[in-house]
């Protein structure tokens, strides 16, 4: 009874469980190999101690019985000698005693007792010394037999009491596994098997109490496939009506198709018709299994066009609003507009879709409406005639306009570089001074120093400090030379591009602060502060002299309507940037701004504020008119509170155009 009792215990341990099977042999066999290799390490153990004790028991005999013996030798007390050898015999384990007597040179057995033998496991040979004299050697020899019985025996206890144990303890183990582990993984298995995919799945819950608040790996697992589950429901029910969806959007499409008068059709990448909509068949007047695998081309284009669009077709690429006639089963001739779209898989085209749309009544509407034309523009011509001589006076009058605006703009030119020549010459009137001075100071020491050579009145002092009055002079004299040249350089390279349309590569920063350094004089009246940004290294091919212009215009515009009886900061702010092909030239002062009246028509000619006052009203005119026409850019005045603010936009370019292109 208790047997069954026990096997009852383990029989789910054993029975139709693999994992629990391989656990239990791996945990006998590493069991069972460490209960060898502890009995092993034991055995060893016992066996050194053993030796240990042996050897202890020979080296007792040197201290103690050594002198004794060799004192009763010398006396020649055989009977002492074999007390003694019995006392050695009753040591642990002795096997054999021998004592030699020494006479002269030769040893002569005198005493042995034991099991004499060729070879000993153990033995050991000591001299018998009386008074500083050899008198015998002592001979004995221990055995290991007992040993090795008492190992076999003790090996043999341990082996069964580490087996029973091991056994114990890996039935121990697998049961822990199998109720805390296996049994919980068949569920999962059974429950997972037995799994159908849909919402009335109960959710997988492990056998026994489980703590909810500190689950471990098994309730995180049942966690993860009980979501799991719900996911892939999830998404199945999605799925089911994601593809009760598409089945409802391809009857959708093919309703649509079906009843579209669009020639709607599918090409191979032979241009072969896969499938094509009834509207086809109403235009060609094949039924649609006769059209399909026929090649599109000898159904929908005429001969003389076919190779030409077959070409267009197998370059694969989509086609948009292309117009082909076609020929009916009437000898007529209709036109469909196409767009074609390829449908690729992968990299690979593998359809052409083409809609066709039967444009013949229209095409016939342009016809009538073309003739309609053609007698309408026979009667406009007619009439225009009769306008023309009229029109002549007009024009005449406007070139007069024309003429007029042209001589005012370039009267406005002459008077913005007379405004340059003036502050030109303000600027370079200081360095010149300065220069006069200098050289009218040289010339005095000069005399002076002639004077002295005369009356030979020099000194190494007045040399030394005429050299360095001279050499300041000089100094001075060069820097403001070098000023002027400068500013008369700067002065003439302006001049030279605003009377000239000299058209090269230059730098943006050094042309607007030439024109700036021209403005320098009237700035400094103004107390006017101009801050430029722009990248140094910023070069363009274009009109210099029209970007001075450009800049001397509006400049000249903030100094005289902006910043005139202005109490409030006076200042510039000029940003010149390059983005995306375009040169974007943003100008804006802190000046009073642009009255609300004339805002609107800011750009138009003869639009002033200074009326009557010497202002002519062709500065943004003139702007304008450089930057669209000549320059190809756009320019807009920004309404803003506080000053006036322009942008410029340009194309930009850093090479010289074909003649084809500026023409």
């Amino acid at each position: 009874m208790e047997l069954k009792r026990i096997f009852s215990v383990f029989k789910p341990l054993i029975i139709n469980h693999r994992l629990s099977n391989r656990l239990l042999a791996y945990i006998l066999l590493c069991s069972g190999a460490l209960a060898i290799i502890i009995t092993v390490l034991q055995l060893l153990w016992d066996y050194k101690q053993d030796v240990g004790k042996i050897e202890e028991s020979i080296g007792q005999i040197e201290s103690s019985f050594l002198q004794p013996m060799a004192a009763s030798l010398w006396n020649l007390d055989e009977e002492q000698i074999e007390i003694q050898i019995a006392g050695i015999m009753k040591l642990s384990d002795m096997q054999f005693v021998r004592i030699n007597e020494v006479i002269g040179n030769t040893e002569v057995p005198m005493i042995k007792m034991g099991d004499e033998r060729e070879r000993y496991d153990i033995s050991r040979e000591f001299k018998l010394v009386y008074q500083d004299e050899v008198v015998g050697n002592l001979f004995v020899a221990a055995s290991l037999t007992k040993v090795y019985d008492r190992l076999k025996e003790k090996s043999l206890l341990i082996l069964i009491t580490q087996s029973i144990k091991t056994l114990i303890v890996s039935l121990c183990i697998l049961m822990i596994i199998y109720y805390m582990v296996i049994r919980h993984i068949n569920k999962i298995a059974i429950h997972t098997r037995n799994l159908e995919l849909n919402a009335d799945n109960e959710e997988l819950r492990l056998d026994g109490l489980r703590d909810i608040e500190s689950p471990d790996e098994l309730d995180e697992l049942v966690f993860l496939l009980n979501q799991m589950q719900k996911t892939i429901i999830t998404e199945l029910n999605n799925k089911k009506q994601i593809i009760g969806e598409l089945q409802q959007e391809r009857d959708f499409s093919t309703t649509i198709i079906n009843s579209s008068s669009t020639v709607i059709c599918c090409l191979g990448k032979n241009l072969e018709i896969l499938t094509i909509n009834p509207a086809a068949v109403l235009l060609t007047g094949y039924i649609q299994s006769e059209l399909l695998n026929c090649q599109w081309g000898n159904i929908f284009v005429v001969e003389e066009r076919r190779a030409d669009i077959l070409n267009q077709l197998n370059t694969n690429k989509p086609i948009d609003g292309l117009e082909i006639n076609m020929p009916d089963n009437a000898g007529g001739v209709n036109t469909l507009l196409w767009t074609f779209s390829p449908f690729y898989e992968g990299e690979e085209i593998k359809y052409m879709i083409g809609f066709g749309h039967d444009i013949t009544p229209q095409k016939q509407v342009e016809v009538e409406i073309k003739r309609l034309n053609d007698q309408l523009e026979e009667k406009v011509n007619q009439r225009t005639s009769a306008l023309t001589e009229s029109n002549k006076q007009i024009t005449q009058t406007l070139d007069q306009l024309q003429r007029t605006q042209q001589n005012l703009v370039e009267s406005e030119k002459m008077a913005s570089l007379g405004g340059l020549v003036a502050g030109v010459a303000h600027e370079i009137n200081t360095p010149i001074g300065i220069s006069v001075t200098a050289a009218s100071f040289l010339q005095d020491e000069i005399k002076t120093l002639r004077k002295k050579l005369e009356e030979n009145t020099l000194s190494r002092r007045y040399l030394e400090k005429l050299l360095d009055r001279i050499t300041e002079s000089g100094n001075l004299l060069n820097n403001n030379l070098n000023r002027a040249a400068n500013l008369i350089s700067s002065f003439k390279q302006v001049a030279v591009d605003q009377s000239s349309e000299a058209c090269y590569t230059f730098k943006l920063s050094d042309n607007i602060n030439q024109v700036i350094t021209s403005f320098k004089h009237k700035l400094k009246q103004n107390h006017c502060q101009v801050n430029v940004s722009c990248p140094k290294d910023l070069d363009i091919y274009s009109f210099p002299g029209s970007f001075s212009q450009i800049y001397s215009n509006l400049i000249l515009n903030s100094l005289i309507h902006g910043f005139e009886n202005w109490s409030g900061k006076c200042e510039i702010y000029i940003d010149i940037t390059l983005k995306h092909d375009h040169l974007y030239i943003d100008y804006r002062d802190t000046g009073k701004g642009i009255t609300e009246a004339i805002i609107d028509r800011i750009f138009d000619p003869f639009v002033t504020s200074k009326r009557g006052t010497g202002g002519s009203g062709l500065g943004t005119h003139i702007i304008y008119n450089i930057v669209n026409q000549l320059l190809k850019g756009d320019i807009q005045y920004i309404h803003e509170k506080g000053g006036a603010h322009f942008k410029i936009s340009l194309p930009y370019t850093t090479e010289k155009k074909t003649e084809t292109e500026n023409s």
